[in-house]
């Protein structure tokens, strides 16, 4: 025999119960579930492909505006959620991506690091930080990525920083309001990729942390369809689809 459910509570603080009110109602939820944890997982696919529906939900959040023009931007990126065989995509991709110049491609993927190097030292991660500047090399290669090693004496200290550092410094930055911590489920969930949830939320730490827009380089890249994988201590490789 299970226990009784407990029931959802509104959270102590009037702006979030608000914006998870006006998020349950965007997708025909008005009641009190609206409060149970990751409820809203799958939030944002509701509303593909074009964001229709969306418009006012952020609105009463003092960086509404931004949050929104990142929406747009990612559905004009990923467009159509149907696939060419039949069925619909669960996260969002950029399945058409536009070409772009391998030597593009490095400069952001240089760029990006940088990037989170100096917000790795920002937050106290000065181990991070030096491991990311010793970077020596940005490979550009071309078709389909391999997978990266799931046991963890397989992985390099590299990567271990990019999937256990780099993914979670948002986590680090103190902010007023719990506006953040709530929408980064929803947000991740996008395409299960941090990088690109920390861009779309940026506006909500960026009065918090002195660096300057540190995601809009891996944002740049995820948008034509380039992703990166690391198998040594000094080198990322960065694949580009075949067009």
């Amino acid at each position: 025999m299970q226990p009784p459910s407990v029931p959802a509570v509104p959270p102590d603080h009037p702006g979030l119960e608000a914006l998870l009110r006006r998020m349950g109602e965007a997708v025909g939820i008005m009641d009190d579930s609206v409060f149970e944890n990751d409820k809203f997982v799958g939030f944002f696919q509701s509303f593909r492909p074009d964001g229709r529906g969306l418009d006012g939900v952020f609105e009463r959040l003092d960086c509404g505006d931004e949050l929104q023009q990142r929406l747009e931007k990612l559905f004009e990126v990923a467009g159509d959620d149907r696939r060419p065989q039949g069925g619909r995509d669960a996260f969002f991709l950029a399945r058409s991506p536009k070409p772009i110049d391998p030597k593009v491609v490095e400069s952001k993927a240089v760029d990006w690091t940088e990037r989170m190097a100096a917000m790795a030292e920002t937050l106290g991660e000065p181990e991070a930080a030096d491991r990311l500047r010793a970077i020596t090399k940005h490979r550009v290669l071309e078709g389909i990525p391999p997978k990266h090693p799931k046991q963890d004496h397989e992985k390099t200290e590299l990567l271990k920083t990019f999937q256990n550092v780099v993914e979670n410094l948002v986590t680090q930055i103190a902010t007023p309001d719990p506006f953040a911590e709530t929408l980064r489920a929803p947000y991740y969930f996008v395409s299960c990729d941090a990088g690109v949830r920390d861009h779309l939320m940026w506006p909500l730490y960026r009065d918090h942390v002195e660096v300057e827009e540190p995601f809009q380089p891996y944002f740049d890249l995820w948008s034509h369809g380039v992703k990166f994988r690391v198998y040594q201590e000094n080198q990322v490789d960065w694949y580009m689809p075949r067009l």
